[in-house]
């Protein structure tokens, strides 16, 4: 089969001279011979040949056979020969390999070959392994399930969203506080603003400390044209962003502390929701964290921590778990959830434990 598949040898190229090149006038009188398609190699044995030369030899009509092949040839009229030399043939071996393996294609081709088992051709199922791949996370989208409920006033563009969640996944773990990580994440959009934007970071944090909108705020939110975030004010775009970022960091922030030494989250993804459960103790005089996770999709945890990185793994749906010890509190640790069949960034929790 590996010859069948291999290609045949190319006929060769003329010359400068108008002779292909590599052929003595004997080679070519033998290719020139063997130029019939339509003959059958596998139904025929003898095979005649008739030069197509002219002169002398024009009427010599030579049969292919291991008695009848001449030993010397006439090359120019007068009667000047030189010996032919039997064993070397290369184009017409060449041309009948050629002939032959087009043969064998064709039946192939018409008779594929069967299986042990089969009677006639199957068309089977891809493979299973062909399927999972097929139905990878895409890399953009998995995220924003969580993004599109976010309780905001107004929705807000999904690409908006995204580049919200960008930017909180690299705040979210910083030593700032929380209004000063909301402006960080949202500084993009309005750019050389950063004095309204601290302002506004203002109201939104009292509004959500007292239970109560302040007043500024409370008339930027009635004002807004609902459900519109594009024909809103730069300053009403302002405080839905800072909104939005305020929920996301929340969301992805886990304090830890004495009084609540276990906390749990909750992220919805397209392919199911994530849930994050971190624990902090001092077991025998060794603080030690412990995080649980449940996936709806294989995938891996990471905890990273100034001494190196915890990484755990499954390649199905369900928990997984990741400790690390010795680490002390008042420190943000990172934790990053990826899933094996997308190539999206990770999903990244902030855990910061107290005492």
């Amino acid at each position: 089969m590996a010859w069948l598949l291999q290609e045949s040898v190319p006929a060769a190229t003329p010359s400068v001279h108008g002779q292909p090149d590599g052929l003595n006038p004997i080679d070519e009188l033998e290719a020139a011979n063997f130029q019939f398609d339509e003959l059958d190699p596998l139904d025929v044995e003898d095979v005649n040949i008739a030069p197509t030369i002219t002169g002398d030899t024009a009427n010599d009509h030579t049969r292919v056979g291991s008695e009848d092949i001449p030993t010397r040839e006439d090359i120019e009229p007068g009667g000047t020969t030189r010996p032919y030399n039997l064993g070397d043939m290369p184009i017409v071996q060449n041309r009948f390999e050629a002939l032959i393996k087009r043969k064998l294609q064709v039946e192939i081709e018409r008779h594929p070959p069967l299986f042990p088992w089969e009677t006639n051709i199957h068309e089977y199922e891809p493979d299973i392994s062909d399927s999972v791949a097929s139905t990878g996370v895409p890399s953009v989208q998995v995220w924003t399930p969580q993004l599109l409920n976010l309780p905001l006033p107004v929705p807000i563009p999904e690409n908006v969203l995204v580049t919200l969640f960008n930017a909180c996944s690299e705040s979210v773990y910083s030593p700032y506080q929380l209004g000063r990580k909301m402006v960080k994440a949202v500084e993009n959009l309005f750019p050389a603003q950063f004095q309204l934007l601290n302002n506004q970071a203002q109201m939104v944090l009292l509004s959500s400390g007292s239970g109560r909108d302040p007043e500024q705020l409370q008339l930027l939110l009635k004002e807004l044209p609902s459900p519109s975030y594009d024909e809103a004010t730069p300053e009403q775009q302002m405080i839905l962003a800072l909104l939005a970022a305020k929920e996301i960091i929340s969301t992805l922030t886990v304090s830890l502390s004495p009084n609540q030494p276990s906390v749990e989250r909750q992220w919805q993804t397209s392919v199911g929701v994530i849930t994050v459960q971190a624990e902090y103790q001092i077991q025998e005089g060794v603080p030690t964290l412990r995080v649980i996770s449940n996936l709806p999709e294989s995938g891996s945890l990471t905890l990273r921590t100034p001494e190196g990185s915890a990484v755990s793994e499954r390649t199905y749906p369900g928990y997984v778990s990741v400790e690390a010890f010795d680490l002390p509190p008042n420190q943000t640790y990172p934790l990053e959830i990826r899933f094996q069949d997308s190539d999206q960034n990770p999903l990244v929790f902030a855990i910061y434990p107290t005492m």
